[in-house]
C-alpha cells in the first residue's frame, strides 16, 4: 500500500473515532467559542488516553502512539475540523519531551505515566514581569540547601496555573553566571508551602492566566531535570517541541468555515454580507491564504522529513498560522458589526440548557474570540522573536524539487548562466522584433524546451505543467525576454486542446521545432476575450463567413511580440461564439503597431480590417480550450514570478549585507532583518500556491481553475510587495536602471497584468467558489 493510501486510511480512522467518541456538548462548546474548564479538558484527555492517542509524538516505550509528522498533522487537522478540544500542551508536548531526553530514571517512571493518564496537570513557569520572550533575563532564584532547592521569585502569564498540580520552572541557580548560563530546570509541586497565585483578567473577561508567587518554596533535588545550571539548554529543546506544528491549519480552516457561514447569514443593507463586493473579496483572500498556509505546512513538513530544512520551519509556521488566524478573527468581529457592542464576558460561558445559540448570540460572542486570539502572536515566542529566528536561519533559498526537476533546472540554468546576457548588458528590442530570429530561442528549441509541454504525437515531450514551471522559474531568475510563456506555453497548450485538424497539427509541430506564434486576445474594453461575451457594451473582434473563408475585423491590444511574430492566433466572435483563427504575418488586412514594453519585451496593438483568411484558418471554438490553456499559462507565469522574486530577495539580502551605514552593515538592523523576513514569507506562501496549482488534477477542471486564480492573485500581491521592499532596501541605488533590481520589478509588474490582475482573479476565484 502506498504512503498516500495509508494516510487516507488513517484519516478515515480518525474521522470515525471523532464521530463516535467526541462528546456532543464538548464539540458545541468548541465550535461556539465557549470557554472550557479543567473537567472539559480532562474528559477529552481521558477519551484519547483510552484509545492510545493522547500522546501522538511519544515513543511506544513510554505509552505513546509514535506517529509520523504526517500522521500527527492529519490527526490535529481532523480534530480541529470536528470541534475537538485541543489537548493542553504543558505536560504532553512540553515538559514530557524534556523529561524523556534529560530526566532521571525516577523522573521518567514517576512523571510520565501521570502525564499520560491526566493525573497531573502541568503549567509553565518561564515568563516573569521582567522576562517575557527574553528568558535569559529571568530573576527567580533557587539556592541549594542540602537535598532541596529553595526557590523565590515571581512568574507571570502562567496559563491554567489555577488548575495545575505541577509546574516546570526556570530558576537562576548561579547569580554570577552570564545571562543564559546559571539557569536550572525544576519541577515544582504547586501544593508546596510558599506557592500562591493571583488570576489575571484578560481582555475577553476570562481568567486563564495567572501570576504565580514563589516564597521560599522547597523543591527536592530529585526534581531537578538534568544538570544544575544547564536549564537554558533544556528550555530551548522544549521550545522547539512547542513551536513545531503551530500553524494549526485545521483550526484556521474551521474558523474560516465559521466566518463563511456567518457572513452568509448576516444581513447588511438588505443582502447577505457575503454578497457585499468588498467583503466577498476579503473572504476570497482569506480562503486563498488558508490554501497557501495548508500547502506551506505540508511543504515544510516534507523538508523536515528529508532533512533538507534550514531550522526555521517551526518559526515560519507559527508566524504564518497565528497571523492568518488573527486576520480571520478580525473578519469575524467585523461580521458581528453593531452586535459586537453587546459583548460581555458571560457570552463565552453560556450553557446549553436553553438550546442552541441564536444568530444574535453567536455574533455577540465574536469580540471575545477576537480579543482572546491576540495572544497567539505573543505566547511561545512573539512574532518579533520568530522573525529574528527566521532572519538568522532561513534567508537562503531552499530546494523543494524532485531529482528530475532539479536535473531540468540545472540544464537550463547552465545554458542561461553561460550564454544569456545580464539585463543591463542587453540592447533594447525593436518594436517589431521577431522572436524566431533570437539565437536563444533556437537554443531553447534544440534543448527540447519548446516542445516540453506538447504531446509526443506533435514532436513534443509530453511534459506536464510542473516541468514547464521548472523552466519558467529558471527563466524568471535570468529575466528571459523571449516569449516562452506566450508562445510555447499558452499557444502550445491551446493548440493541443483544439480539434486536431491538419492545420493545428502543423502548428503544434512547428512550435516543437522552434516556431513562435503568439495569441492576440485582449480587446479595447476587455483584457480577456471570454469575458467580453455577453458583456453590456463590449466590442469584440468579429468573424464573418465570406467566399469560403472568413473576414476578421477588430482591434487587439498589447500582444507580446505581436509586430514581429510570423503567425498570430486571433480570438474573434462568430455565430458559434468565440473562436480561434490563424492569421499569417503577411496578410494585407493586418496592421501592427509595435513598441518597446515595460519589461524589455516588445508589445503591439493589432488592427484587423477585412482581414481575409481561408476556411481552415478557423482552428476551433475558444471556450474551454482557451480557458484551460490560459490557466496553464497563468500558473507558468507565477513560476516565472517566483524566479524573479527569489532573485530580488537574494540581491536585496546581498546588498544589505555588504552596504554599511552608521558603522555597521545594514543587515545588522532589526528593522531591515524583519523586512527581509516579510519578503521571504510572502515568497514562501505564493510558492505553495503556485506548486499546488501546478499539481492540480486535470480531471477536476473547476478546482484547477480556482487554484490557478488563487496562485495568480497571490502572486500579484507578493510580487508587488517584494518589488517595493527591494527598491526601498536598496535605497537610492534601487531607483536606477543600472542594477538588475529595477528590471525584475518591471517584469513582475508585467506578469501581474498578464492574463488577469489580482482584482480579476480574486473575483474569478470567488465566482468559481460559488459555481
Amino acid at each position: 500500500m502506498s504512503n498516500d493510501a495509508q494516510l487516507d486510511g488513517f484519516r478515515a480512522e480518525v474521522r470515525d473515532f471523532l464521530r463516535t467518541k467526541l462528546p456532543a456538548d464538548l464539540r458545541r462548546k468548541v465550535l461556539d467559542h465557549q470557554r472550557l474548564d479543567k473537567q472539559d479538558f480532562l474528559r477529552w484527555h481521558r477519551i484519547l488516553h483510552e484509545r492510545g492517542w493522547v500522546a501522538p509524538s511519544w515513543p511506544v516505550e513510554h505509552g505513546g502512539a509514535d506517529w509520523s509528522i504526517l500522521q500527527r498533522n492529519v490527526f490535529d487537522e481532523e480534530c480541529a475540523l470536528a470541534g475537538a478540544p485541543e489537548t493542553v500542551p504543558f505536560g504532553l508536548r512540553m515538559v514530557a519531551p524534556v523529561i524523556m531526553a534529560y530526566g532521571s530514571a525516577w523522573q521518567k517512571s514517576h512523571f510520565l505515566p501521570r502525564i499520560l493518564s491526566g493525573q497531573d496537570w502541568w503549567c509553565q513557569g518561564y515568563s516573569e514581569p521582567g522576562a517575557g520572550s527574553d528568558l535569559a533575563s529571568l530573576s527567580t532564584r533557587a539556592r541549594r540547601e542540602g537535598e532541596v532547592f529553595v526557590v523565590s521569585g515571581q512568574k507571570t502569564w502562567t496559563t491554567y496555573a489555577q488548575y495545575a498540580d505541577m509546574m516546570f520552572c526556570l530558576a537562576r541557580t548561579d547569580p554570577d553566571a552570564k545571562a543564559q548560563e546559571g539557569i536550572s530546570f525544576l519541577l515544582i509541586d504547586m501544593r508546596s508551602p510558599g506557592v500562591s497565585l493571583r488570576p489575571i483578567r484578560t481582555l475577553d473577561g476570562g481568567e486563564e492566566i495567572n501570576e504565580v508567587f514563589l516564597d521560599e518554596v522547597r523543591v527536592p533535588v530529585s526534581h531537578l531535570v538534568g544538570d544544575v545550571d544547564r536549564g537554558w539548554t533544556y528550555a530551548k529543546y522544549l521550545l522547539a517541541h512547542e513551536r513545531f506544528g503551530a500553524a494549526r491549519v485545521g483550526r484556521v480552516k474551521r474558523e474560516l468555515g465559521h466566518l463563511q457561514r456567518l457572513a452568509a447569514q448576516r444581513k447588511v443593507d438588505g443582502r447577505p454580507l457575503a454578497e457585499d463586493p468588498v467583503f466577498a473579496q476579503r473572504l476570497a483572500q482569506l480562503e486563498i491564504d488558508t490554501l497557501a498556509l495548508e500547502q506551506t505546512n505540508l511543504r515544510l513538513i516534507a523538508r523536515d522529513q528529508r532533512g533538507a530544512g534550514h531550522g526555521a520551519e517551526a518559526s515560519i509556521l507559527k508566524y504564518l498560522g497565528s497571523t492568518l488566524a488573527q486576520r480571520i478573527s478580525e473578519a469575524l468581529v467585523d461580521t458581528a458589526g453593531t452586535h459586537a457592542l453587546a459583548y460581555h464576558s458571560g457570552a463565552l460561558e453560556r450553557g446549553y440548557a436553553q438550546g442552541d445559540p441564536t444568530p444574535e448570540e453567536e455574533l455577540e460572542a465574536m469580540p471575545g474570540f477576537y480579543l482572546n486570539l491576540r495572544k497567539i502572536s505573543i505566547y511561545g515566542g512573539t512574532d518579533e522573536v520568530q522573525k529574528n529566528i527566521i532572519a538568522k536561519l532561513a534567508l537562503g533559498a531552499v530546494d523543494d524539487s524532485s531529482e528530475d526537476q532539479r536535473a531540468l533546472d540545472d540544464a537550463v540554468g547552465r545554458y542561461l548562466q553561460g550564454e544569456y546576457p545580464a539585463p543591463a548588458a542587453r540592447e533594447m528590442l525593436a518594436g517589431d522584433a521577431d522572436p524566431e530570429a533570437s539565437p536563444h530561442w533556437r537554443a531553447f528549441a534544440d534543448m527540447g524546451l519548446s516542445g516540453l509541454g506538447l504531446p509526443a504525437s506533435a514532436g513534443g515531450m509530453d511534459g506536464g505543467l510542473a516541468e514547464l514551471c521548472v523552466v519558467m522559474e529558471r527563466f524568471g531568475r535570468h529575466l528571459v525576454t523571449e516569449p516562452y510563456d506566450a508562445s510555447a506555453v499558452l499557444c502550445g497548450q491551446l493548440l493541443a486542446r483544439l480539434p486536431q485538424g491538419e492545420r493545428t497539427r502543423e502548428l503544434l509541430a512547428g512550435i516543437a521545432q522552434g516556431a513562435a506564434p503568439v495569441l492576440a486576445h485582449a480587446e479595447p474594453d476587455s483584457d480577456w476575450p471570454l469575458d467580453a461575451l455577453g458583456a453590456p457594451g463590449a466590442i469584440a473582434a468579429a468573424a464573418e463567413p465570406q467566399g469560403g473563408g472568413w473576414l476578421l475585423n477588430g482591434i487587439k491590444r498589447r500582444v507580446p511580440y505581436g509586430a514581429g511574430a510570423r503567425q498570430l492566433l486571433v480570438t474573434a466572435r462568430d455565430a458559434g461564439g468565440m473562436a480561434v483563427f490563424l492569421v499569417e504575418a503577411g496578410n494585407p488586412g493586418l496592421r501592427r503597431e509595435g513598441r518597446p514594453g515595460l519589461d524589455g519585451r516588445p508589445y503591439a496593438d493589432i488592427v484587423l480590417t477585412n482581414c481575409h483568411v481561408d476556411a481552415t484558418a478557423r482552428l476551433g471554438s475558444a471556450g474551454e480550450a482557451l480557458e484551460t490553456a490560459a490557466d496553464a499559462a497563468r500558473v507558468a507565469l507565477c513560476a516565472e514570478a517566483l524566479g524573479c522574486m527569489q532573485a530580488l530577495l537574494d540581491a536585496t539580502r546581498d546588498h544589505v549585507s555588504a552596504r554599511r551605514q552608521f558603522g555597521q552593515p545594514l543587515v545588522r538592523f532589526q528593522a531591515v532583518q524583519h523586512r527581509l523576513v516579510d519578503m521571504l514569507l510572502a515568497l514562501e506562501q505564493v510558492r505553495s500556491l503556485t506548486w499546488l496549482a501546478a499539481a492540480a488534477d486535470a480531471s477536476d477542471p473547476l478546482r484547477r481553475a480556482r487554484l490557478a486564480s488563487a496562485a495568480k492573485a497571490g502572486c500579484a500581491q507578493a510580487a508587488r510587495y517584494l518589488g517595493q521592499q527591494s527598491i526601498q532596501l536598496h535605497g537610492g541605488m534601487g531607483m536606477t536602471d543600472e542594477l538588475p533590481v529595477g528590471h525584475y520589478v518591471k517584469r513582475l509588474l508585467a506578469i501581474e497584468h498578464t492574463l488577469g490582475d489580482a482584482r480579476y482573479h480574486l473575483n474569478r476565484y470567488q465566482r468559481l467558489a460559488t459555481a
